[in-house]
C-alpha cells in the first residue's frame, strides 16, 4: 500500500517519534507506521529493524501476519 500522491511522506524519526506518543504503544505495541502507511508494527516495542503489522495486509483471513517492513 503506497501513500496518496498530494500526501507528503513522514521521515523516519517522525514516525517514531508519533510512535512513542500513541496509544498502540501505550497498549504494548511497537506502533512505528508503514512508510507507505495503512499499517503499524504491532510487535511488542523492541530495538530491531523488523516491523510487521498483524492485522493489515494479510491476504488471507487465517493468515498469521500481513504487512512486513524492515526500517
Amino acid at each position: 500500500m503506497t501513500a496518496p500522491p498530494t500526501e507528503e511522506r513522514k521521515d523516519l524519526a517522525t514516525r517514531k517519534a508519533e510512535a512513542l506518543h500513541s496509544g498502540a504503544r501505550a497498549a504494548g505495541y511497537c506502533a512505528l507506521v508503514h512508510p507507505g502507511g495503512g499499517a503499524s508494527c504491532t510487535r511488542p516495542p523492541h530495538s530491531g529493524r523488523r516491523h510487521v503489522d498483524y492485522y493489515n495486509g494479510r491476504k488471507k483471513v487465517g493468515d498469521a501476519s500481513g504487512t512486513k517492513w524492515t526500517e
